[in-house]
């Protein structure tokens, strides 16, 4: 296979139109939903959030 480079890191959509979704390593939609309506993408290698952002409170994650 031809590899182009593309001069950028490999991103990916981020946001809340991405929940519930399933994305290959390219970030492409796999799941038959049809195409995804963003356009914020965020590189896959990024500095971690500051720990003043992350929150401390005990929750538990439910998928509905």
């Amino acid at each position: 296979m031809e590899v182009i480079n593309m001069r950028a890191p490999l991103s990916v959509p981020v946001g809340g139109a991405t929940l519930g979704q399933i994305f290959n390593v390219l970030g492409e939609s796999v799941d038959n939903l049809g195409p995804l309506d963003t356009c914020t993408i965020s590189p896959i290698h990024r500095s971690a959030s500051a720990s003043i952002e992350l929150g401390t409170k005990i929750s538990i994650f439910e998928i509905t």
